[in-house]
């Protein structure tokens, strides 16, 4: 990726994705923060960095459903579809890799998501029950999730 990657700056307000425009490119934040916003304008998430952006469109081959907005001056590394396409050809094995990391990645950010929509309810446990929640990831996942940050800062690193 970071011989491929290229490096985009989004200056603020300027949408990096807009609703039923083809993408051709999936970004990993580098730095900033993006808004994902309904056709409405209607704010759903914010984004920052080490989040993936692009990445529903690339796996459903769909038009994207919503906006992405800088929030402010941003970064990006751009990863164009056709290559991801060439390299899986080339690659089994990194396609399977790919995919299992994206997985793994929507799959954390659901539970992110359904965090923070039970939140008000979970004021509501006591102590040792949200202990018990917290404790249910698992050695390996908090591995993969360990990996996975290592391999971000390279990326930071060689694109800063």
């Amino acid at each position: 990726m970071t011989q491929v990657g290229i490096k985009k700056i989004v200056p603020q307000n300027n949408f990096l994705i807009q609703t039923n425009i083809k993408l051709g490119s999936i970004y990993f934040v580098l730095g900033g923060r993006f808004q994902i916003e309904l056709p409405d304008g209607t704010l759903i998430a914010k984004i920052k960095s080490g989040e993936i952006l692009g990445e529903m469109s690339f796996i459903e081959e769909e038009l994207p459903s919503v906006n992405v907005k800088a929030a402010e001056e941003s970064s990006v590394i751009s990863l164009d579809y056709d290559f991801m396409y060439d390299r899986f050809r080339e690659s089994p094995s990194f396609e399977g890799r790919f995919y299992k990391a994206i997985s793994l990645f929507l799959s954390s950010r659901l539970r992110g998501v359904a965090g923070k929509l039970s939140y008000g309810r979970a004021e509501q446990k006591d102590a040792k029950e949200m202990k018990m929640l917290e404790s249910n990831i698992d050695n390996a996942t908090l591995q993969r999730i360990q990996i996975a940050g290592e391999r971000f800062n390279r990326l930071l690193n060689h694109f800063s």
